[in-house]
C-alpha cells in the first residue's frame, strides 16, 4: 500500500494486502481519533492517538 494510511485505504484494497495488514495491527500502541483504526506505529494512522499500556 506504500504511504498511505491505514485511513486511506480502501475496501476493495485490503483482501489483496492482507498480509501488510496484519504485521500493521497486529500489537497496537496507536489508536486514530478519527476512525478508530489501531496500528502498532503512528505513521500506519491519519491522527495517531498513543494507547496506554497496562501495568
Amino acid at each position: 500500500m506504500g504511504s498511505k494510511t491505514l485511513c486511506e485505504w480502501r475496501r476493495h484494497e485490503i483482501p489483496a494486502a492482507l498480509g501488510e495488514l496484519r504485521k500493521i495491527v497486529r500489537k497496537p500502541k496507536f489508536i486514530c481519533t478519527k476512525c478508530a483504526r489501531s496500528a502498532g506505529e503512528k505513521e500506519y494512522l491519519c491522527h495517531p492517538l498513543k494507547l496506554k499500556q497496562k501495568a
